[in-house]
């Protein structure tokens, strides 16, 4: 297990990561088809992450495994990048195709560069809520938890894709008025990435993989 104070925090200009709600990697490995799967130090999975994230040829297919920490195990990379028009379809079918079997899975999708948030909270098959700031048209579900209680704040007493998309208001909470990010979900539902420091997590190994082809 890592327990040096200067390991890296996970964080990528944009960072695309599954969350399963099971402490079994070499489960989430086999339920997601994963190949070519490789061991890999911490440093360097981090590294890689925000090398992968800016790759500009699509499909992204490589992947990081973490470990499992507080009962979750992550897979990161841009293959789970919800805002992805030509993937959304596919990653939302296997999250919650993926909750049928573990009992939670979520998706996540963070930008530093302000170009959005997107999140995706499946449970035992259903999805729960599915958020996509760049395209409000394909929101499923309703706000809960944070999101909730944030629009509640700013005297948004309904949900966000119901707002008229040319208002001021509209472009706010999109913009992430409110500070509600996919961060700031992942915090309350699962587990935030880019705070949790390597010690935290199990001494299980990190993992490099290649995901399949979406069909």
């Amino acid at each position: 297990m890592v327990t040096s104070d200067s390991v890296p925090l996970i964080r990528a200009c944009w960072l695309s990561w599954l969350a399963v709600e099971t402490v079994d990697q070499a489960r989430v490995v086999k339920a997601l088809g994963l190949t070519d799967v490789r061991e890999t130090t911490w440093g360097d999975a981090v590294e890689l992450i925000d090398e992968v994230a800016h790759e500009e040829e699509q499909p992204f297919s490589t992947v990081v495994v973490t470990p499992s920490v507080r009962g979750w195990t992550l897979v990161i990379g841009p293959y789970f990048g919800l805002p992805y028009p030509q993937q959304t379809t596919h990653v939302t079918d296997l999250c919650r195709e993926l909750s049928t079997h573990f009992g939670k899975a979520q998706l996540f999708f963070h930008s530093e560069q302000n170009d959005g948030e997107a999140w995706l909270i499946a449970e035992r098959g259903r999805i729960v809520r599915r958020w996509i700031s760049e395209y409000p048209e394909l929101a499923l579900g309703e706000p809960f938890g944070v999101e909730r209680r944030l629009l509640d704040a700013y005297g948004l007493t309904g949900k966000p894709e119901e707002l008229d998309p040319d208002s001021d208001l509209a472009g706010d909470w999109a913009a992430t008025f409110g500070d509600c990010w996919a961060t700031t979900v992942a915090e309350e539902a699962s587990i935030n990435p880019t705070t949790a420091a390597a010690d935290k997590w199990s001494d299980s190994t990190m993992l490099v993989a290649v995901a399949p082809t979406f069909e």
